[in-house]
């Protein structure tokens, strides 16, 4: 497990010919799913939206062989990419950043602070779930562990945590435990842990990564 520790700027990546015009389309679709990441019943709801644009998905898929409609695709989803580049979604993973929205979400809702682990990158498994399949999707788990006055501090933190845009997530599992022995409940002192598992995924430019040295 490793620890994110320092900030970075994310860096634009440039648009690979091939992969824009299915991951444009796909990854608006996929981002939809990770919109409300802790809602019972958000992967059902996705998959219905998800099963209603699977002819659209099909039909981009069969114009990356004609050169010209792929090139119009490129230019007219231009700004919907930089959008999810800039989102965090697109490119490479942006720990530094993952880990400063911890930091405010933390402040923002008044917590006593935020501990977490980042597990390596690997590949998601859930990709063709939520109807990336063929996309280069990625995950890498956190492990949090957050004291809270409250059981409503848990979803108040996730919430501001998805509103500040430093990458997209979905929350695999969250645990509460009283803490301490006291039978009255503390207004100054956590009532309660928390233990959660968060999975932020990304979908890699694979031709941008292959310049890097």
């Amino acid at each position: 497990m490793s620890e994110a520790t320092a900030a970075a700027p994310a860096s634009r990546r440039a648009l690979p010919p091939l992969l824009v015009p299915v991951a444009v389309l796909v990854a608006v679709l996929v981002a939809a799913v990770f919109a409300v990441r802790y809602s019972e019943g958000l992967v059902d709801q996705a998959k219905a939206r998800l099963r209603a644009d699977e002819q659209a998905l099909s039909d981009a898929r069969r114009q990356h062989s004609n050169a010209g409609a792929e090139k119009e695709l490129i230019v007219r989803n231009r700004g919907a990419y930089a959008e999810l580049q800039d989102s965090g979604f697109v490119g490479a993973e942006q720990r530094v950043n993952w880990v400063d929205g911890l930091r405010t979400a933390n402040r923002d809702v008044g917590l006593f602070g935020v501990e977490y682990q980042v597990s390596q990158q690997e590949t998601y498994p859930n990709a063709a779930d939520v109807g990336g399949a063929g996309l280069p999707m990625k995950q890498s788990l956190m492990k949090l562990t957050l004291p809270l006055l409250h059981e409503a501090d848990l979803g108040n933190f996730l919430r501001t945590l998805a509103a500040q845009r430093n990458g997209i997530f979905v929350v695999d599992a969250c645990t509460l435990k009283r803490a301490g022995s006291s039978a009255q409940p503390s207004v100054e002192q956590p009532n309660l842990s928390a233990e959660c598992e968060l999975a932020w995924i990304t979908v890699s430019d694979a031709e941008a990564e292959q310049k890097e040295p």
